[in-house]
């Protein structure tokens, strides 16, 4: 329950859980129920079904004043006593547990049993006629401390430690009466002193005690989720240990930071995280957020000490805490003013507009939807290159495969391998082609010979010349080579005969004279 016993008059801005759809009040940051960040909603108080219906024959609803976690507070007016009152109704679906509503009735009993002039006054309480509880308590005029931060900023000092030692009183009151508040936080706490010609910090009161018990054990409840507001939450019941007393001392420790320096102890973008901070960070001194030439002397060693992650380390009871508040405050009084003191006024009024709890908590939930945005948007940039990358990678590669085959197609067949015994045969085909007799030789050498005609004898002898001297074998000519391929194809082997480039076969031997052979005129011999 955030922002549950509201606050200011008509308000229409609210916020809403986006997946179980509780409505709370706009400085909520997160839904209780489910964890999940509010958004921004609209609430509409003149549909409600309960304005101008009357309550057990002597409660008159005037209208809505707001609704929150637990339920809705309306502005109702006693018939008999013609009073005005406020009357917090539980919401019907949490109605309709027994256990929850049972224990909304005794929490009231409990906080009615309180006499504390900070503490709410609860008067009455009952069921309406579809069994849902309601209790009466006094109609409070002013506006919450969330409010007027969030419209002026952080608080001085002074005026701070005096809302603080009031709401100490109030809390000791309550743990006297064994009620422990659980969720206390500037939404929960009134500035009335205006309605009575004070100044609004001069009277406080303290509402909706008891709430996060009465909530915590709620089917409605995500398991995991610890019912309260997480910005004001101590480490025990963060952590879902047994609380008592001291637990209410470090939500007012918070309170306090928050008062004097503006911003929140811990912060985070989600319930969890900042649970987490509350269990295991240490926090910022609050004399390094405050502006400069505000001094808080022993102020800070009081807040530190509320905030210990240890209960034994913190104060013993809120009496304690208070009178520590007290002596920090009148020592900080007593001793000389700072030397930059006329300054502080001026650094003040550079806070008096600056962002309220609320604010900043919007600021940083927007954030972080807003980045989530833009690494969703990223991601799916990323994947998109990638793909295309791929796509063009996987082109590439086939294209260049197709290239190959075709290549390889045009390549042509390699030359058969020639047996190395072919060359050996093919001198002696060589010499017998030389040595034997050309035709055209022959007819040469009959011209260049003697008119003589030879007689029918010497065609033996030519028939089968002496044997010719041994004639070198010259090896084998580009003629009688293999050509190489030309145009890529394959040259054809077959021999080719011997051209005028081939050396001249070798004349005849001359015949052998005989007795009967005329001498030659010509010859000189």
């Amino acid at each position: 329950m955030v922002a549950d016993t509201v606050k200011d008059l008509h308000v229409q801005q609210v916020k809403r859980c986006p997946e179980c759809g509780t409505g709370f009040g706009r400085e909520a940051a997160f839904c209780p129920f489910d964890g999940i960040a509010l958004r921004a909603s609209t609430w509409d108080p003149t549909r409600d079904p309960l304005t101008d219906t009357v309550i057990d024959n002597r409660y008159e609803v005037i209208e809505p004043l707001g609704e929150g976690g637990m339920g809705t507070v309306y502005k109702v007016r006693h018939t008999t006593l013609d009073r005005l009152f406020a009357m917090k109704v539980l919401r019907r679906d949490l109605a309709a547990d027994p256990g929850l509503a049972a224990r909304f009735l005794q929490e009231a009993r409990a906080t009615a049993a309180i006499r504390h002039a900070s503490v709410v006054a609860i008067n009455d309480f009952g069921e309406l006629d579809d069994g849902a509880p309601y209790f009466v308590m006094e109609l409070l005029v002013g506006e919450t401390l969330a409010t007027r931060m969030r419209a002026r900023g952080l608080l001085p000092p002074r005026d701070a430690a005096a809302i603080a030692c009031k709401l100490a009183g109030a809390l000791g009151a309550a743990h006297a009466a064994n009620v422990v508040h659980r969720d206390l936080k500037p939404e929960n706490v009134f500035l009335v002193g205006a309605a009575s010609g004070k100044s609004a910090l001069d009277e406080v009161r303290v509402v909706d005690f008891g709430a996060a018990k009465i909530m915590g054990g709620s089917k409605l409840t995500r398991p995991g989720v610890v019912f309260g507001t997480p910005y004001y939450m101590s480490p025990e019941q963060a952590s879902g240990q047994p609380v008592d007393a001291r637990a209410d001392i470090y939500s007012l420790g918070v309170l306090l930071y928050e008062m004097i320096t503006g911003v929140l102890p811990f912060e985070a973008d989600t319930y969890m995280g900042v649970l987490t901070k509350h269990m295991f960070a240490t926090p910022v001194k609050p004399s390094e957020r405050t502006p400069s030439g505000v001094q808080l002397g022993d102020l800070e060693t009081v807040v530190l000490r509320a905030l210990e992650k240890d209960p034994n380390e913190r104060f013993a009871s809120m009496a304690d805490l208070s009178s520590a508040i007290q002596r920090a405050i009148d020592t900080r009084g007593s001793g000389p003013p700072p030397k930059d003191a006329p300054h502080a006024t001026a650094s003040r009024a550079v806070f008096t507009h600056a962002p309220s709890t609320a604010d900043r908590i919007q600021r940083s939930v927007s954030r972080h939807v807003e980045e989530e945005r833009r690494r969703k948007r990223r991601g799916i940039v990323v994947a998109a290159v990638s793909a295309a990358v791929t796509l063009a990678v996987c082109a590439l590669a086939v294209t260049l495969l197709d290239d190959a085959k075709s290549s390889r197609s045009l390549l042509p067949p390699p030359p058969p391998a020639q047996p190395a015994a072919a060359t050996a045969p093919s001198l002696p085909a060589a010499t017998s082609t030389a040595s034997s007799p050309d035709p055209a030789s022959a007819t040469l050498a009959a011209v260049a010979s003697p008119a003589t005609t030879d007689p029918p004898t010497a065609t033996p002898t030519a028939t089968a010349p002496a044997p010719a001297p041994a004639t070198p074998v010259a090896p084998a000519t580009a003629a009688q080579r293999p050509s190489p391929p030309s145009g890529g194809r394959a040259a054809a082997t077959t021999p080719r005969t011997p051209t005028a480039a081939t050396p001249p076969a070798p004349s005849p031997p001359p015949r052998r004279r005989t007795p009967d052979d005329l001498p030659d005129p010509w010859g000189g011999h």
